[in-house]
């Protein structure tokens, strides 16, 4: 099922969404941006973290608006956390704008939170003495069967408050659809995957444009009351559920534990596994907070402990007459849930894997591991793995990058046939490009960090450091890869380091030398043909009388021609 779309056009890169994410499951490799949907626990920290609206989650409301105007009914399952979403005066004015809206019926969740109560009680009960888990936040419920199944045993198998209330609304109304209207994304999904009780989904803020649109400020409107109003104990699950009866008793012997946030709940998930906690049910839910805090409250909604406030007020208000109510037994719909294994069975990569992708990233040791944070993984392990996997890049590292955009050479120097490197003042070598490597290392020893005199005699570069001067066009030869180099070492005052450059001109010399060899062996031949051509000529010249001075000079100006200097063979390489 896929819950949130990815607009790659709208991304930037900034990985904000990734940070926020708690399961990681946004993929961000070759260009390729994704949700991971086996992954996804649909908290929608993601969306509430883009600054460039690039995830979108399907908005139904022009589809309900549509079907309003066709003269379909519509039920609202209202949420309890509400009354602190909305600058109201009186809990009244929200069902009076919903009716303005065009909505028939309008009831409070907290109704199915009463039939859910219920429920765990009954279970409680059975399972005396047994570590429980609460089923009413889906994100909770994605996480333990994504990641945690070996918990599915333990959650509570009870639908939510949200499914419980919208099939009860349609037990009580024929030919009815039902919209749930909360903070929470993942009732999105929930509401898609478990059919039959809720249509539609809108969250606060989503509702708060919709008013906006309509010009309908809810402070200034009279009250109406709901057409079914809910429990105290109901109204009190955003708060964190609520096991105690109307005279403050306790409904069970266990030991109840709210568990709020991410980090708080998968530390706890994680112990629940390894040492089980008899005796005790845990309320799990993502959001810090709990509901009071969801990921889409209207941008003007009252701060979160002022919401608190306002809904501690609400739930205790026994004075005011919001609605009917109905008295519930728990039996009034199926609400029975089963929690299925999810998680994604992966080969996790070795050791050796981690280290050569580390190494593809520039961190040869655990000091090169920033950390940072900032390509969105919570460590330079966790971003390997994730590139193990597929769902990132070596190059999506800002370290990597940074240190790329940093470093002396630029890519005309990575890319360059000479070999380069960089040397600092205790000749070490600090940076190299790729052909230094390829000549000069032909091992799996990490280059940077050795000293120079481990590939090439160090005792130019001693010269160049102490005198603080250049050196230029200077020839030398390397026994341990049997080559020729021009060299030219650039000393930098600032860093007090030396830039260094390699020509290879080994093939050029072998050239030279077999030319010499040429040049040897053609000198041997110019003498032969002299010795013979002169006494030719002085057989001839003393049966004709005539003089050999010609013929020896001739022969003698190709002789200095194959002598002649060849000093000058490498000016152009040198220069």
């Amino acid at each position: 099922m896929k819950f949130i779309e990815f607009d790659k056009t709208l991304c930037d890169n900034c990985f904000k969404c990734l940070r926020a994410c708690p399961t990681k499951a946004i993929s961000f490799n070759k260009e390729e941006r994704k949700i991971m949907d086996h992954l996804c626990i649909k908290c929608g920290r993601c969306l509430a973290k883009c600054p460039q609206d690039a995830l979108k989650i399907k908005n139904p409301i022009e589809q309900i608006k549509s079907d309003l105007s066709s003269g379909v009914s519509y039920a609202v399952s209202l949420a309890p956390s509400f009354i602190g979403a909305f600058q109201l005066t009186s809990p009244g004015q929200m069902v009076t704008g919903l009716k303005k809206l065009g909505f028939s019926l309008i009831e409070e969740t907290a109704v199915g939170a009463e039939i859910v109560s219920m429920n765990y009680e009954r279970l409680i009960a059975e399972k005396t003495g047994q570590q429980m888990v609460t089923s009413c936040c889906p994100s909770a419920n994605y996480m333990i069967e994504y990641l945690y199944p070996e918990l599915i045993p333990f959650i509570l198998p009870v639908v939510s408050p949200m499914i419980a209330h919208g099939l009860y609304i349609k037990q009580r109304h024929e030919s009815i659809k039902v919209l749930f209207i909360g903070p929470c994304l993942a009732k999105m999904a929930e509401a898609e995957e478990i059919t039959g009780a809720i249509d539609a989904v809108i969250t606060f803020d989503e509702l708060s444009r919709w008013f906006e649109e309509e010009e309908i400020i809810l402070k200034e409107l009279a009250t109406k009351k709901f057409d079914l109003a809910g429990s105290r104990r109901g109204r009190g699950f955003p708060l964190g559920t609520d096991f105690v009866n109307e005279q403050g008793k306790a409904r069970s012997e266990h030991h109840f534990k709210q568990i709020s946030g991410m980090h708080q709940c998968r530390s706890l998930c994680e112990e629940l596994i390894q040492n089980p906690i008899e005796g005790y049910v845990f309320e799990l839910n993502i959001c810090e907070g709990s509901c009071n805090n969801g990921p889409d409250f209207p941008k003007n909604a009252h701060q979160r402990y002022h919401r608190e406030k306002l809904m501690e007020a609400y739930r205790l208000d026994l004075d005011t007459d919001y609605g009917p109510s109905i008295r519930l037994d728990g039996n009034e719909v199926e609400v029975k849930r089963i929690f299925s294994h999810r998680k994604d069975i992966r080969k996790t990569p070795n050791h050796n894997e981690i280290k050569e992708i580390l190494r593809q990233m520039g961190k040869y040791t655990t000091h090169d591991e920033l950390n940072c944070g900032a390509c969105g993984y919570v460590d330079c392990q966790e971003k390997a793995q994730a590139v193990f996997y597929g769902y990132s890049d070596v190059h999506e590292c800002l370290a990597y990058l940074r240190g790329k955009a940093e470093n002396m050479h630029s890519v005309l120097i990575d890319n360059s046939p000479n070999a380069v490197c960089t040397i600092d003042n205790k000749l070490t070598i600090i940076e190299i490009n790729p052909t230094f490597d390829a000549i000069f290392n032909d091992t799996d020893v990490k280059t940077v960090g050795l000293p120079i005199e481990t590939f090439i005699e160090e005792k130019l570069f001693v010269e160049a450091l102490n005198k603080r001067v250049s050196v230029k066009s200077k020839r030398i030869y390397v026994p341990s890869v049997q080559r020729h180099f021009i060299t030219n070492i650039i000393y930098h005052g600032g860093d007090d380091v030396l830039l260094c450059f390699f020509t290879d001109i080994t093939p050029i010399e072998a050239k030279k030398k077999a030319l010499e060899q040429v040049k040897k062996e053609t000198l041997l031949k110019t003498q032969e043909v002299i010795d013979k051509q002169m006494r030719v000529a002085q057989e001839i010249a003393s049966l004709l009388g005539e003089t050999t001075a010609e013929t020896k000079m001739s022969l003698n100006s190709l002789k200095s021609l194959v002598l002649r200097d060849q000093g000058g063979l490498l000016d152009d390489i040198e220069e």
